[in-house]
């Protein structure tokens, strides 16, 4: 039997509700941290969406070859692009919890929550080192 924390990741909604999984405690505030796991999808698709166009305005931008003025209308419209469309906006968040810190790339899960399913096994590959 997987423990409810897999079963919420791995069930869409209707499943969720016919085998009665809880939403996980995270220690703060759910609405607060289900908020910012929004928002953080929106950014990454407002990248994803201008990502081909600032691409081709910083090729401009940073070609020597082309006159100024052309150059300067490409900064122009980079500029003009939404500020949420910049990668750097973009956090790592923990898909369990959507913990920002600590979050390990490789699972996409918190250090908190890596180790909780890791010592029960949930993991697969993974053990704890013993000598």
């Amino acid at each position: 039997m997987l423990p409810r924390i897999v079963l919420r990741v791995l069930l869409c909604p209707s499943q969720v509700e016919a085998f009665n999984v809880r939403t996980i405690y995270t220690g703060t505030s759910l609405e607060s941290s289900k908020k910012m796991i929004r928002r953080d999808k929106k950014r990454r698709q407002m990248v994803a969406d201008y990502e081909i166009e600032k691409l081709r305005l910083k090729a401009i931008v940073k070609n020597r070859l082309l006159p100024e003025i052309v150059q300067k209308k490409a900064r122009e419209d980079m500029a003009a692009h939404p500020r949420d469309s910049s990668i750097s906006r973009v956090r790592n968040r923990c898909v369990l919890t959507g913990r920002p810190r600590a979050v390990m790339k490789d699972y996409g899960l918190c250090r908190m929550k890596f180790r909780d399913l890791a010592d029960h096994g949930y993991i697969s590959g993974l053990t704890r080192s013993t000598w």
